[in-house]
């Protein structure tokens, strides 16, 4: 049940919930569930095949309907998670205090002191967090999509700069994987009739980072690899994880295709290439209907004493998904602080009050 802010945060931030940790994902979908029914939502855990359950929960009888964004998993499996860690200087640390148990909390108590302020027979609002947005929404990206189809605005907690950025544009992001099979020998007596996966692999991702290009603000990135068996011994596997990024929709699928052509190269004789796009977020920009929720923001914002400002970030988020319905997006509505993705992930504990007062005028502003 709802009591203060920190201590929401402290009891959220302590429940590890790793996005490939079912249970404990579960466990917090719950902890959401039994907090906005606290509120006066009906709420409900909508079950995942490979993942933990998405959790919505609506108020309200009106047609018009404003659609708050979150998600409850984190990038830290239950056995590295940091519990909630006061530093004493105004900081706290902890995994997902920032992206984005804070931003979830800030959302619930943002809505406890706007709700008795809304005409929810004119209004209603749905509120949706997904079990695993760190790998792409693979199982909620249907559902986001839906939900905003049926809204007339997108709000999102994604954390915050630590100087107050907002954003309603997000770069798209494509995975790819490059599975690579060659000849296999030793490395000193049978080396000229094997064929390197490594050397290969090697060849190609360095003509793929050729994609890049800052003027049209590409970007790819090879991130994981992995391959070969001992120094010497000729590697008949190797693999690669990799992503590009875009603001620009369109040039998806001209990327897709130049890395097709790029795969389907032989750099090594003997070696084949296996190319798999995995999961993809759309590129949104910032646009009409999502300028007028910044100007809201940045006027409230500007009334609490606060410089905040927008920038376009090359992060993917939920809001790209939301954005296609043709909705006005905004984020970044949650906590501020540092170290996302990292195991000192860090949060500044004042933009707390401070994230909860503008989201809930912000609320009652777009409700009117």
């Amino acid at each position: 049940m709802l009591s203060q802010p920190m201590e929401s945060l402290k009891r959220y931030v302590n429940q590890p919930s790793g996005t490939y940790d079912v249970e404990d994902v579960t466990r917090v979908a719950e902890m959401f569930a039994e907090d906005f029914r606290s509120l006066g939502f009906e709420a409900e855990l909508i079950p995942g095949e490979k993942y933990g359950p998405k959790m919505r929960a609506k108020i309200g009888k009106g047609k018009q309907q404003l659609m708050l964004m979150g998600h409850m998993d984190t990038v830290f499996p239950h056995d590295i998670a940091v519990p909630f860690t006061d530093l004493g200087d105004g900081r706290a640390m902890g995994s997902g205090i920032i992206d984005m148990k804070g931003g979830d909390v800030v959302m619930l108590y943002a809505l406890k002191d706007a709700l008795p302020k809304l005409d929810l027979e004119k209004y209603s609002l749905c509120v949706l967090l997904n079990p695993d947005e760190e790998i792409g929404s693979p199982e909620s990206h249907a559902l986001i999509y839906e939900t905003a189809k049926e809204s007339f605005a997108a709000l999102s907690f994604e954390p915050s700069a630590e100087d107050g950025r907002l954003t309603c544009a997000r770069k798209g992001v494509t995975s790819v994987r490059l599975d690579c099979k060659g000849i296999p020998g030793h490395s000193g007596s049978k080396y000229k009739e094997c064929a390197s996966a490594i050397q290969a692999l090697c060849a190609q991702i360095t003509k793929l980072y050729s994609l890049r290009d800052d003027a049209q603000e590409i970007s790819f990135n090879a991130g994981v690899i992995k391959g070969g068996t001992a120094e010497n011994v000729v590697a008949e596997f190797a693999s690669c994880a990799c992503e590009f990024r875009y603001f620009d929709e369109g040039l998806k699928k001209p990327l897709m295709e130049r890395i097709r052509e790029i795969c389907a190269e032989e750099p090594v004789a003997g070696v084949t290439t296996t190319l798999t796009f995995g999961a993809s977020h759309p590129a949104i920009d910032l646009n009409e209907k999502s300028q007028k929720l910044l100007d809201l923001a940045l006027n409230i914002a500007k009334g609490q004493g606060r410089h905040l400002y927008h920038e376009r970030t090359g992060g993917a988020g939920d809001i790209s998904i939301a954005g296609q319905a043709g909705i006005g997006v905004l984020d970044g509505l949650g906590l501020s602080g540092t170290g996302m993705h990292r195991t000192d992930e860090t949060a500044i504990l004042a933009s707390l009050p401070a994230q909860i007062e503008l989201a809930s005028q912000l609320i009652q502003a777009v409700c009117k």
